[in-house]
């Protein structure tokens, strides 16, 4: 039994939602992790990338979308803010596998927070490695979206202030 933490990204909730093929094999793994309580994860985009693919790909009214986002909630996922410090990590994990910034959110939460990742996302979970969850049965079966080119790899030396300067809020934060 691994009760390490578990990201849900919104390919996961929207197959749920929509009860989709891979819902049976996503609620096994919810419905595990309730048992064993392990503590499911999402960055705030989740909500906002649920309804903006509800209302735009599958045309739900309002009333459709709340009621989905209220199912959505009742699993229990803790939403992280998207602060800096994991922002930067997002940015970094966008450009090394081309990842949307959306995506990689999951992966910067699911990396920072040593957490597994449920996800329906082929590139996603290509990206998230041993940290995906494979479900039995199923293969990644999502459409991505198609990486960007994002030319040369990122400097990280040129933002040594900045990064040095997040790193001493968030200890005067965790200090606090």
């Amino acid at each position: 039994m691994n009760r390490s933490p578990i990201v849900v990204d919104a390919s996961a909730a929207i197959a749920l939602i929509r009860r989709e093929p891979a819902a049976l094999a996503l609620g096994a793994v919810l419905h595990a992790s309730a048992r064993d309580a392990v503590r499911l994860l999402a960055p705030e985009a989740l909500w906002l990338e649920i309804a903006n693919v509800l209302v735009r790909r599958h045309g739900l009214p309002p009333g459709e979308v709340i009621e989905a986002i209220w199912e959505t909630d009742e699993l229990g996922i803790d939403t992280v803010p998207l602060d800096r410090p994991l922002l930067l990590v997002t940015i970094d994990l966008q450009a090394r596998f081309g990842l949307s910034a959306y995506d990689a959110a999951y992966l910067a939460l699911a990396e920072t927070e040593d957490a597994r990742l449920l996800t329906l996302d082929r590139e996603l979970a290509r990206a998230a490695g041993p940290r995906a969850i494979r479900l039995p049965g199923l293969s990644q079966e999502r459409l991505s979206e198609q990486p960007a080119p994002y030319g040369e790899p990122i400097d990280w030396a040129r933002f040594g202030p900045y990064l040095a300067r997040l790193r001493a809020d968030a200890q005067k934060i965790a200090g606090a």
